[in-house]
């Protein structure tokens, strides 16, 4: 057999991996043994028997021997003391025709399983199936890895639990409109729910907002409910830009626990054992006599723990998680007091409350939380940056997501503050896998070994499980064009183009600066140069490859660096220069046809780029994008020409 490295079929990579040889055998020789029963030992077998492709014939030459090990067993004493010990694996040669996997868990017999069955593919179908005799000692660092929402649940969920994520929103639970005087419901997808825990995945149904329970008729049911005053309306934003202000409910109504009960116990009644409870979002508060003194928040978490320990009683295993939502620090403290021990903490959209200015990189940072996830209360976060936006208050752009580098900076900072869940949110299902799925990849690679990888071998491995002809010019690729786009998506973007920042830097006549808003990552003019060819430099890697989305990719990032620089210029000069002399106008005038042409090459790029992937229509996200650079370059062209140049 050829020489291979068959790390580059493994994503994410082991903690522990050593090859001692390998085995050439007919996949009928092939026998698997399974110690112990469930449905995720028998996604294990039947995850192994997929891949190997024939079913066990009369002669053995190998078994693969998965099993489940007790706490007491000898040979359980080196996963006993690892981080997220139910998650840990090991496979190893027990015997020169028996590779063992096991685990304390029926998950890290699954995971180990998927290991094996990364490195067995390669082979599938073939006559003969190489067969890697490796020592493998593996765990996670985050307990939790996935996704907030994602389409097509039947699909998504075996291709991410492939790669060891393990948790996804249940964006299908739905609240039945609300009747007074009769018993809340719910429904979620039962049959998703199962194909999860076959999977070892947990697809979680949730408790919408508290503020946007009116879609389904509580004030109308219950207008004693409806939060009084105009604090208690969350207000609209861009996420949720149409219809009902979201008023917040009155908290401190004992009928919201009965609902909230209800509610709770009808989930679990479909088999669920954790429901996600989420707060109102964005700051509001009823302003009633009963609800100031304590506070909006709080009143909404203490009556999620009333109704959980009601539906205790007729499901006791039920956990529940508290969801505190965007921009709604107010009462964390008060909270977080209060919350038993099992009940689990989730964050969204905090990235900008959190961000403390660091170079060459920003750190993130939350003294309150921090200090609570490090003495050991779960914590998780949804804020790993799979796409291109700031926060849920902002536009999401739907462009090219190649930027490892920036999902590993934040999930080893998250696994730093001892966070045990890192969690992506895809705002938009339409060609999700093929924009982002690199992306996701990168959370799977990284929130299970923070520090295992370089990001160009994670995007070698990546290209090879994509059959990409050239997995190592990928590789290169990757780590040029990486940091380019984390020094462009980490910089007031999309902001800076969907909400006028870059315009009314012009307009205001307010001068540049380096480390700041859109250019936050640039130290200097010649960083915009040095950036540019480092994309032209990537360029050249993924030339010519099946994948021209890739060198598309490329020409996006490259693009928004020139627009970038081009609004420097025109600012720049615009803010300090005499516009009484001719020739200073002249110039100005050269600096804005540049401008119009590097708009120009930004939208051409964008459209190129998502032309590769499929043709119109396109989701409105990308026309977001283009608009908004669209947008950018009239107003700044329009203002300077029509008030300034003569």
């Amino acid at each position: 057999m050829e020489s291979r490295d068959w790390t580059r079929f493994l994503l994410p990579l082991p903690k522990r991996f050593d090859l001692v040889g390998s085995l050439a055998c007919a996949p009928g020789t092939i026998a698997i043994s399974c110690s112990g029963a469930g449905v995720v030992l028998d996604q294990a077998v039947a995850h192994l028997r997929e891949v190997i492709g024939a079913p066990a014939g009369t002669r053995t030459v190998l078994t693969i021997e998965l099993a489940l090990v007790e706490a007491d067993a000898a040979d359980s004493d080196e996963l006993m003391g690892l981080p997220n010990a139910d998650q840990a694996y090991r496979i190893h040669m027990a015997a020169p025709d028996r590779l063992r996997v096991y685990g304390l868990q029926s998950a890290g017999v699954l995971y180990g399983a998927l290991t094996l069955g990364q490195l067995l593919r390669p082979s599938q179908g073939q006559h003969v199936i190489e067969v890697p005799l490796i020592d493998v000692l593996d765990w996670p660092d985050l307990e939790q890895r996935g996704l907030w929402n994602f389409p097509d649940p039947d699909e998504w969920i075996p291709w991410m639990a492939g790669m060891k994520l393990n948790y996804g929103k249940m964006a299908d639970t739905r609240n039945l409109p609300v009747v007074r005087d009769e018993p809340g419901s719910a429904v979620i997808d039962v049959e998703l729910q199962e194909v999860g825990r076959r999977h070892a995945f947990a697809y979680i149904p949730y408790i919408v907002h508290l503020n946007f329970l009116h879609d389904i008729g509580l004030f109308s049911a219950y207008p004693e409910l409806a939060g009084v005053g105009d604090g208690a309306l969350a207000g609209r934003y861009f996420a949720h830009n149409q219809g009902d202000q979201h008023r917040a409910p009155c908290a401190s109504q004992p009928v919201l626990v009965d609902l909230l009960t209800d509610w709770l116990i009808s989930i679990a009644d479909q088999g669920a054992d954790e429901i996600s409870c989420w707060l109102s979002e964005r700051p509001c508060q009823c302003q009633c006599e009963r609800c100031t003194p304590t506070g909006q928040f709080l009143l909404e978490t203490r009556a999620f723990l009333a109704a959980w320990r009601r539906a205790q009683a007729r499901h006791p295993d039920l956990s529940i998680r508290i969801f505190s939502s965007t921009t709604t620090p107010q009462q964390d403290d008060r909270v977080l007091a209060e919350l038993p021990p099992e009940v689990r903490f989730e964050r969204a959209c905090a990235t900008a409350m959190d961000r403390v200015r660091r170079q060459p990189r920003d750190r993130f940072s939350n003294p309150l939380i921090d200090e609570a996830a490090a003495t050991g209360r779960w914590v998780a976060s949804y804020d790993v940056p799979i796409g291109a936006f700031g926060n849920v208050d902002t536009p999401e752009f739907k462009v090219p997501q190649y930027s490892a580098q920036r999902i590993r900076d934040f999930v080893s900072q998250l696994s730093q503050r001892s966070y045990a869940g890192a969690y992506g949110m895809l705002a938009w299902g339409t060609m999700g896998r093929q924009v982002c799925g690199y992306a996701i990849c990168a959370l799977a690679e990284f929130s299970w070994n923070v520090g295992g990888r370089s990001i160009s071998d994670f995007a070698t491995a990546w290209a090879t499980l994509e059959n990409i002809s050239n997995p190592q010019a990928v590789g290169t690729w990757a780590e040029l064009l990486g940091e380019v786009e984390f020094d462009i998506y980490d910089a007031d973007f999309p902001i800076c183009y969907s909400w006028g920042r870059a315009a009314q830097l012009v307009e205001n006549r307010q001068p540049p600066r380096f480390g700041e808003g859109m250019f936050r990552h640039l130290t200097e003019v010649a960083d915009f140069g040095r950036h540019i060819e480092r994309c032209e430099q990537a360029a050249t890697h993924v030339e010519g490859l099946e994948r021209p989305e890739l060198l598309l990719a490329t020409d996006v990032i490259s693009s928004y660096v020139k627009l970038s620089r081009a609004i420097w210029h025109v600012s720049h000069l615009f803010a300090h220069a005499d516009l009484r002399q001719l020739e200073t106008q002249q110039q100005l005038a050269e600096e804005l046809q540049r401008l119009d042409v590097a708009g120009i090459g930004n939208v051409e790029a964008i459209r190129s780029w998502r032309t590769s992937l499929g043709a119109e229509p396109w989701h409105h996200r990308v026309h977001d994008a283009i608009a908004a650079t669209q947008d950018t370059v009239r107003r700044i062209d329009g203002h300077i020409r029509d008030n300034y140049l003569h």
